[in-house]
């Protein structure tokens, strides 16, 4: 069986999402036969950080919402993250643009660390408060997951992959795909946002039964 995740590095409900899908996937019996495959997509791609303001700030900015109203809206993210133990601190976040961290996914997906990488820059950006726009943060976080630095470097500043990124992202749209997480099974099933840990269960036994009948 195979997964394609169409996700963002800065997206709450991705990390989240990531979260239930594993939870689900140790409760599978087939669980050594799924094969996951992410996909970039760019969920703010006007987003710039500036430095000494705060994630709520700069998320009011964008949105055109009240800095209250941008709060509240976090901290409700914030403790549905902490009910799926997902760790999310907005007072480390820094709301920054993913583009150069995703021309190096795709380095790191034929490298076959693509999964890896999604899950470390999860990790770095909604609990570590990493600028993911910075080159040396992306080439030292590369370089964790395994991925060699001087090509890392070397891709930014070329901008290599731009083909790469821009293919997931058109797959994106002509599958109708209006936001992130979105999750397709085995070309089939269509699951989009954090669903909860028994939807992803009921939708793993089910693709499963259908292909084992066929």
């Amino acid at each position: 069986m195979k997964i394609t995740i169409w996700s963002d590095f800065v997206c709450p409900f991705c990390f989240i999402g990531e979260s239930h899908l594993n939870k689900a996937l140790e409760n599978f019996t087939h669980a050594k036969e799924v094969e996951i495959e992410y996909k970039s997509f760019l969920l703010m791609p006007d987003a710039k950080y500036v430095p000494g303001e705060s994630y709520a700030q700069t998320f009011s900015n964008m949105k055109g919402v009240p800095i209250e109203q941008a709060k509240a809206m976090l901290k409700q993210v914030t403790d549905t993250a902490k009910n799926s133990g997902v760790a999310i601190n907005y007072d480390k976040a820094k709301l920054t643009s993913t583009y150069d961290a995703h021309l190096v996914f795709q380095y790191a997906k034929e490298q076959g660390k693509g999964n890896e990488f999604f899950s470390r820059f999860y990790a770095a950006h909604f609990t570590e408060g990493e600028v993911l726009s910075d080159t040396e943060t992306v080439i030292r976080l590369a370089e964790e997951v395994g991925l060699d630095g001087t090509e890392v470097h070397k891709i930014i500043e070329s901008k290599d992959n731009t083909e790469k990124v821009n293919q997931d992202i058109n797959e994106a749209r002509s599958a109708g795909v209006q936001g992130v997480p979105f999750f397709v099974f085995d070309n089939k099933y269509a699951v989009s946002g954090a669903q909860p840990v028994e939807a992803f269960n009921q939708v793993l036994n089910k693709v499963w039964e259908e292909e084992d009948s066929n």
